[in-house]
């Protein structure tokens, strides 16, 4: 029986032999572990995609999953939002207002008693939110007042008064007397009115600290 001849596998070498095995497709010892290590190389760079590619799919998974949270919380968040009382938006807009107001006004006295002290500062307005809900956000209404005049003595409206013409002047002081229609907010209307005074705040801290 003619015994079948092959060639060497190792790139190197490709001399023929004949195969005592099936499976033998080295012509000497020396060619063989040159291809048992090729072999081993290639496995190990198969496996190394696959670790890759494994890997590459956890991060994809993974991204998924932080996105679906994001998006179950931003909607438990629009569902807790939407079954808040539209007293609950005026809040939150108020704060943003009052704190821009304090800052605006940071280097100045109280509007009413003209002092400099190391106690709490309001928001004053002066024409107040019951009386005139119109001129809530107006920033001609509200100025840097100490809480004893804005708590104690009800705003101090003897001394706000010339104070606040001094400040803003006769003509604006008219028109912010005058009549005003009445705003009807929304829950948007005041989400985006709290977003526009936490800016300013901002920019004007930044605009101080010459950033």
């Amino acid at each position: 029986m003619r015994k079948t001849r092959r060639r060497c596998k190792n790139p190197d070498c490709r001399g023929w032999f004949h195969p005592r095995f099936q499976n033998e497709w080295w012509c000497k010892p020396e060619c063989g572990a040159v291809i048992a290590l090729a072999k081993r190389s290639k496995e190990k760079k198969k496996e190394i995609r696959e670790q890759e590619k494994r890997r590459k799919e956890a991060r994809r998974e993974s991204i998924k999953r932080k996105k679906e949270a994001q998006q179950e919380r931003r909607h438990h968040q629009i569902r807790k939002l939407e079954v808040k009382p539209l007293s609950y938006f005026h809040s939150k807009a108020q704060s943003a207002f009052n704190q821009y107001i304090r800052t605006r006004d940071a280097e100045q006295p109280c509007i009413s008693c003209g002092r400099h002290h190391e106690g709490k500062y309001d928001a004053g307005h002066y024409r107040t939110r019951g009386a005139s809900p119109a001129t809530r956000y107006d920033e001609t209404n509200c100025h840097k007042q100490c809480a004893p005049c804005n708590q104690h003595l009800s705003g101090n409206i003897e001394n706000y008064t010339p104070n606040l013409i001094e400040k803003i002047g006769q003509e604006a002081f008219e028109v912010l007397m005058g009549p005003h229609p009445v705003k009807k907010w929304t829950r948007e209307e005041l989400e985006q009115l709290a977003a526009h005074y936490r800016q300013k705040t901002r920019e004007l801290i930044k605009q101080r600290e010459g950033v």
